[in-house]
This record gives C-alpha cells, sequence and structure tokens, in this order.
C-alpha cells in the first residue's frame, strides 16, 4: 500500500469531573470530549525492513519507543502477529501544544494504530484498536471511536454522541506545560459530588440549544488547583472572556484554556484580539467528518 495521510485532532473537555480514585491508582472520571479542527498532521509510508523511523517537527519530542505513535506501531504489530519485516516510516507535524490538556500526544496514538492498521493490512476491529489504546493512554480510546462522546472509567468508557450543531472556539495556549501527575495529586478536595455537570450539558447540546446555553455548564474540577498554581491561566481566561467569549474553561488538567463563541466569525474576532498578548492562540471548531 502506498503512504497514508491522516489527522490527528485535538479535544476539548467541555466538561472534567474527578469522581474519586480508583484501587488501581487510576481516579474515575465524568468528562464530555470534543474533538476539534485544530489537528495534527501524520503520514505514514511502509518500510520492509521492520524499523519504526519517526521524522516530528518538534526537536523537543523524542523519536524513540518514548514516543507514544512509536509505542503504538510496536503494540499493534506484536498483537496482530505481524511479520517483523513489518516497518514504517511515520512523519509528524505538530499544531496542537504539547502538555497543554488537549490530548495531542494521545491523538497521535489513535492515528498510528488506525493507519498502520491499514498500511499493514493488520485486520484488527475498530473496538479491538480502542483496546489496545488503552494500554498507551486514558485518552487513546476516545480519537478512536468517537469525535463527541460522554467519558467515564478512567477513560476507558466511551459513549459517542451526535451533536446536532458545530460549534466555534478559541483555544489559548499560555506557553508552558501542566503535568497531568501533578494535578491529580494535588486534587486534594476538589473532587466532584454536587451537579453532575457532564449529563447536565449533553442533555442541552443534544437538544440543539446553542452555545450560550452549554456555557453554563462548562466544569473543570483541576482548574481552581491549577490556576493556583499557573495564574496566568486566569488571565488567559480573562482575555478570552473580553475577546467576547460566551464562556471560558481550562481543558483536560491544563494549561491551555477555550472560549466558545456565538459562530465563526467571532471566533476569528476574538483570535486576533487574544494573538496581541497570547502568540500560540488558535481558532477551531468542533470536528463532524467521520473517523477513517
Amino acid at each position: 500500500m502506498r503512504s497514508i495521510t491522516a489527522i490527528a485532532p485535538a479535544k476539548l473537555n467541555l466538561t472534567l469531573e474527578v469522581l474519586g480514585k480508583r484501587p488501581d491508582g487510576y481516579h474515575d472520571i465524568r468528562s464530555v470530549f470534543l474533538a476539534v479542527t485544530l489537528a495534527d498532521e501524520l503520514e505514514f509510508a511502509p518500510r520492509g525492513d521492520g524499523r519504526i523511523v519517526l521524522d516530528c517537527n518538534d526537536p523537543h519530542l523524542p523519536v524513540d519507543e518514548r514516543n507514544l505513535v512509536v509505542k503504538a506501531a510496536l503494540l499493534l504489530r506484536d498483537a496482530c502477529r505481524l511479520p517483523a519485516a513489518s516497518g514504517a516510516g511515520i512523519t509528524v507535524r505538530k499544531n496542537v501544544p504539547v502538555g497543554a490538556g488537549l490530548g495531542g500526544g494521545s491523538s497521535d496514538a489513535a492515528t498510528a494504530l488506525l493507519a498502520l492498521n491499514k498500511l499493514w493490512g493488520a485486520g484488527a476491529s475498530r473496538g479491538e484498536i480502542a483496546e489496545l489504546g488503552a494500554q498507551i493512554g486514558s485518552d487513546v480510546p476516545f480519537f478512536v471511536l468517537a469525535r463527541a462522546a460522554l467519558v467515564t472509567g478512567r477513560g476507558e468508557h466511551i459513549e459517542p454522541q451526535t451533536f446536532p450543531h458545530q460549534h466555534h472556539f478559541v483555544v489559548v495556549y499560555p506557553g508552558f506545560p501542566v503535568s497531568t501527575a501533578w494535578a491529580y495529586r494535588s486534587l486534594r478536595s476538589g473532587l466532584t459530588n454536587g451537579p453532575e455537570y457532564s449529563k447536565i450539558l449533553l442533555s442541552h447540546c443534544l437538544n440543539g440549544e446553542g452555545p450560550e446555553r452549554l456555557a453554563q455548564f462548562f466544569h473543570n474540577d483541576f482548574e481552581p488547583t491549577v490556576v493556583r498554581q499557573h495564574p496566568q491561566i486566569a488571565q488567559a481566561k480573562g482575555d478570552l472572556a473580553a475577546a467576547g467569549a460566551l464562556g471560558v474553561m481550562m481543558s483536560g488538567s491544563g494549561s491551555a484554556v477555550f472560549g466558545i463563541f456565538p459562530d465563526a466569525a467571532a471566533a476569528q474576532a476574538g483570535l486576533r484580539q487574544t494573538r496581541q498578548r497570547w502568540p500560540r492562540s488558535y481558532a477551531c471548531a468542533s470536528l463532524r467528518d467521520p473517523i477513517e
């Protein structure tokens, strides 16, 4: 097969509720994930020498087995018992900020699993690929299975959703990563025990209500803890609100924040304003294309 080109979209957590710590050390969550058009670009070409050769435009990222893309390739080849000569040359063009709570690495891994399954003719089902993805990272199954979903467990339980409308956002990366492990360790008393924000937001969204209504139910249990450590995040949120966002929230464990806007034109206007202070700002929309 010839080379395959694919995108690896970022995700936004419209809600993120941390429900408690599990016996296995992970935390149970409830979250509404939404894939957006901000995306990395990946290309996969077959090799017959068994090597997985990764090239990435971000010099700070490893290109060996520490990279989730390489890890995904090796896992798929082993799990499907493919010939040892099955190799690939993989090019990753990073557009999604790293360590931002946008799931860029997990999305790259999911895209690698899906693309290499085709390239190598591995024959794994979508469900089998999602199970492999869960071995790589908690967010990977979402990117394999859905564009929008209610996500529970430690992230492995995916209930795909179909949003009736496309929504428009501006994402601001304040310029520094936040460690997810640190965020969980620091989350002492912020566990959700009140309204089920995710289910409430989903009900309004699936009923076709607009961004003004959805914004009322944005929620992230990590945000107070992370903002105390990184006050720049609060400043970025304030700038998004001043630029016309109807609601603003941190994604994942940070550091990126997003604002929802009435339409694409308003998002572009908001982008121009936020970029005056935050050069790594991006306008994007909810992704509706099917997963290939």
